[in-house]
């Protein structure tokens, strides 16, 4: 099937600005795309002018906009998420018999899309919404972690952080420091901060132009995860089922073993979050 060129070129650009999330500018797009300036202005210029790019008037560097938010933040991208993942969840939890969570963050709220409790009998419980205590959960911390810093400024103006127990990051600098590290290193852990005795591993999961967009974690007791190789083990289980979550949703395809025609679960919406002794992922 033939391609029309304008609109191939006018998408390409469009996810070179996404992908630049401090944004970028109209000659460094056309070095990226080898494409000739004029034809990247003259683009870049038509998606400012619908609201799907902004520019920023000092810098003259593109950023997405409004439309394009409102529009990639359509309500079933939360659903689709949930839906292509939903297998490889139930997985990996059944691989590793602890408990497993799918979170994203959609509108300064952190969600459970999707939890699955360990059949173990000393397990952890999850809340629908993690908001108000995720800076002391694992995949709260790596998603707090792809926030940009105004977006995080804007969660630490609005969330008390709490102290639960004495190895909770209670102060803005702790936790900053935390999040760097995790932005570093890939992975997110707690150990006793949202409730003693609890602790929880997490990571990422990035859509096709590298962002963060939802995390895996698992939590378990503190006496089985401190073990060195039950921590490697699950860290390296949770790495592979985001490489997979990554996979079947950026293909969009049915998850296995599910009938053509099926009616996509609704992603929970934000409810009042229990006590957060109950919460540790």
């Amino acid at each position: 099937m033939p391609l029309v060129l304008t609109l191939d070129k006018s998408l390409s650009l469009l996810e070179a600005v996404v992908a630049h999330r401090d944004g970028i500018g109209t000659r460094a797009l056309a070095q990226e795309l080898d494409l000739n300036v004029a034809t990247v202005h003259n683009i870049a210029r038509t998606f400012c002018h619908r609201g799907y790019l902004r520019q920023d008037s000092g810098t003259k560097t593109f950023f997405p906009g409004m439309r394009l938010m409102l529009l990639g933040r359509q309500p079933s991208y939360l659903q689709s998420l949930a839906v292509s993942a939903s297998p490889i969840i139930e997985k990996v939890a059944k691989k590793l018999n602890e408990s497993v969570m799918l979170a994203s963050i959609d509108h300064g709220h952190i969600l459970n899309l999707k939890y699955v409790p360990s059949r173990q009998a000393l397990r952890v419980h999850e809340a629908d919404d993690i908001s108000d205590h995720s800076y002391c959960t694992a995949v709260g911390k790596v998603l707090l972690a792809s926030l940009s810093k105004p977006e995080l400024e804007a969660y630490l103006r609005k969330t008390p952080l709490q102290h639960f127990t004495p190895h909770t990051l209670s102060t803005p600098e702790a936790l900053k420091e935390e999040l760097r590290k995790i932005a570093i290193q890939g992975y997110g852990e707690t150990r006793d901060e949202a409730a003693e005795g609890v602790s929880a591993i997490a990571v990422p999961v990035r859509d096709p132009w590298n962002v963060i967009v939802a995390g895996i974690g698992a939590s378990a007791p503190t006496v089985r995860l401190q073990d060195a190789d039950h921590f490697e083990t699950t860290l390296r289980e949770l790495r592979e089922a985001a490489a997979l979550v990554e996979k079947q949703w950026t293909e969009n395809r049915q998850p296995e073993g599910k009938g053509k025609g099926k009616t996509a679960p609704k992603a929970k919406a934000p409810s009042k979050t229990p006590a957060p002794q109950q919460a540790a992922a």
